[in-house]
């Protein structure tokens, strides 16, 4: 073997056992690596350094101190404990005999924000963002937390919340690279990760605007009940910090560190970070996720499978959208919308439109029988929050009722709810109402008014599902009042009045001049059906205490008259009624008959043959029923 090839070897194995070397971790004093990497944490950051455990030192594959049970402080306040950190080292910095931090990894970290911890933060982010800002010495290029727990106090509630399981890399490679992030946690009991990109450190710091992408997913974890609180927000637009930049946030020893907290909050609302560009929001459970965020959900209790996609701006405790797509269900609407949080209410104001709507939803469950619901009703789900809604729809359905060019609005305020239907088409005529509703310390206070005219009746019933007992125009109005703790309670509080009058219609199922000629025939013509045309139909109803009391029912046409009197028992739904065929100029003989039983199905009874047997309507002949 030749002299150049025994020396070539011999450097082969020195630089291989150099290599292995540096790869290696050496246990070194921990008193010196402390303090020598304090020194440049103290320098740039506020920040002291303390480890009880042994300091390793690692040359490659890059320089790395790692210590054991270690304290990041800022003068007497821990404000981070970990199992073990890795301090990254520039390795310039080394060979001139300084450290320079250039990454920090945190293994099973502690990060208290206990009560002051603005105080206990400002000077080491307020370093931090100077640095950024002007640019100047080399900067935290990598930042690592393994299986780390946040606690602090939520500012709405004073409440500790505690993120745990958080895993987090933020890596920043060069200053004018942008910063990316990704992260997950678990808060509340439901896992979520974060992505960020974009971020450019020294805009923000210089109160520049700077772009921003971020993505937040979460996903209810196990131990939730009802509908899971998953979902996910994404935005892709600019962000600027308004108002007092980070760079000057003001150090714990300045005064502005002790001003009052009703004087910051105050300041807070034109400070902090503003927000602009294109957002998405999905969940398909609006409520649970909004409690699983600590915001009350108000409205959006009603609210099952929610998207929401738009140009927005937002800021300290609100949202705006010029710009918005808000689906929910099956139901697509545009329009301009905003949100606002304050004290952990939420007040949301919008003006949508949608080619259809369907809001059958809404609709409360109806108990097995048809009777009235006992379950006990309030309005504490819906008035936690506020709402100011425009609706309007070219076409839109409630139930099995279908109308057309619907404008309506929902007003919600604290222990109340308004809903107005400014307008809507159904039938070919013009419906309009109004409810309102309160809340009572045993229930509700209701307050309903509407208005309907040249309404298609016939096929009104119909959408119903009620039987076709009665055609032609219809219009009426009405002013109802109730208070109670159910359904069942309300209707048999109900009071008022109503009015209603059908101009040129006909009565389906029987023929009232037949039934007064000939009253022994009765059966027979039941059975066959019939009509009756009328010029005009009115009747008049005063309620009271769930009663109604006809005090005007009135049928004209065709040489007949016939006069309606009664009760209608509205908590029963049943009718008490009796109707009077007047005697004709021809010599028509009067009839007088009871009209009895449910309201959809009444029985008829000739009052003048007492002997006859009661005889039910077919469903087609139901000409009493309301």
């Amino acid at each position: 073997m030749s002299r150049r090839t025994i020396l070539a070897l011999s450097g082969a194995a020195t630089a291989a056992l150099a290599l292995t070397a540096a790869s290696l971790p050496w246990t070194i004093a921990a008193p010196r690596a402390v303090a020598f990497a304090e020194r440049d944490l103290a320098r740039r950051y506020g920040l002291g350094l303390s480890a009880a455990g042994p300091a390793t030192l690692t040359l490659l594959p890059a320089p790395s101190l790692s210590f054991s049970r270690v304290r990041l402080r800022r003068g007497d306040h821990d404000l981070v404990e970990s199992a073990g950190l890795q301090v990254q080292l520039g390795l310039a910095g080394l060979l001139a005999g300084r450290a320079e931090v250039t990454g920090l990894v945190l293994d099973r970290a502690r990060i208290a924000l206990p009560d002051g911890a603005a105080v206990d933060w400002a000077e080491p982010a307020a370093r931090l963002a100077a640095r950024v800002a002007a640019g100047r010495g080399r900067h935290l290029r990598r930042l690592v937390l393994v299986d780390a727990t946040l606690s602090g106090r939520d500012p709405r509630t004073g409440s500790r919340e505690t993120v745990t399981g958080l895993n987090l890399v933020a890596n920043w490679p060069r200053p004018s690279a942008g910063l990316d992030l990704s992260a997950a946690f678990t808060w509340r009991g439901v896992p979520a990760t974060l992505t960020v990109s974009g971020l450019r450190p020294p805009a923000l710091a210089a109160g520049t605007e700077t772009p921003l992408n971020a993505a937040l997913t979460w996903v209810a974890g196990p131990g939730l009940d009802g509908p899971s609180a998953e979902g996910s927000a994404e935005i892709e637009g600019s962000l600027v910090w308004a108002g007092t930049t980070v760079a000057n946030l003001p150090a714990a020893n300045s005064p502005a560190a002790n001003v009052p907290a009703d004087e910051a909050s105050a300041g807070a609302a034109t400070d902090g970070p503003r927000l602009s560009g294109q957002g998405r929001f999905t969940t398909p459970a609006l409520a649970r996720t909004l409690a699983w965020l600590g915001v009350e959900p108000g409205p959006a209790a009603l609210a099952g499978p929610v998207g929401v996609e738009g140009r927005f701006t937002a800021r300290p405790g609100g949202v705006e959208w010029p710009e918005i797509q808000v689906r929910f269900g099956d139901n697509r609407l545009e329009g301009a919308g905003a949100l606002a949080l304050v004290r952990g209410r939420l007040s949301v104001s919008g003006t949508l439109a949608a080619e259809r709507l369907d809001l059958s939803g809404l609709l409360p469950d109806v108990e097995p029988g048809g009777g009235w619901s006992r379950a006990p009703l309030g309005l504490d789900a819906l008035t936690r929050g506020d709402l100011d809604l425009r609706l309007s729809a070219a076409s839109a359905r409630l139930g099995s009722l279908e109308a057309q060019d619907v404008a309506a609005g929902l007003l919600v305020r604290d222990g109340t709810v308004e809903a107005t239907l400014g307008r809507a088409t159904v039938q070919g005529g013009t419906v309009k109402g109004r409810a309102a509703l309160a809340a009572l310390p045993s229930g509700l206070d209701a307050r309903l008014q509407g208005s309907a005219d040249r309404v298609d009746l016939g096929g009104l019933f119909a959408d119903l599902g009620w039987p076709r007992w009665i055609l032609g125009r219809g219009q009426g109005s009405a002013v109802l009042d109730t208070a109670g703790s159910s359904l069942a309670d309300l209707v048999g509080r109900l009071g008022g009045r109503a009015v209603a009058t059908v101009e040129g219609g006909e009565i389906l199922g029987l023929n009232l001049a037949d039934l007064a000629q000939r009253p022994d025939s009765a059966a027979v013509a039941l059975r066959r059906g019939g009509r009756t045309h009328f010029e005009r139909a009115r009747v008049s109803l005063t309620v009271a205490d769930g009663v109604a009391e006809i005090g005007q029912g009135q049928v004209r046409g065709g040489g007949l008259t016939a006069s309606l009197g009664g009760r209608v028992f509205l908590a029963e739904r049943r009718l008490g009624a009796e109707a009077r065929i007047e005697p004709g100029p021809d010599g028509r003989p009067a009839g007088h008959f009871a009209i009895e039983g449910p309201w959809l199905r009444p029985v008829l009874r000739p009052l003048a043959a007492r002997t006859l047997p009661a005889l039910s309507l077919p469903a087609a002949a139901s000409a009493y029923a309301p």
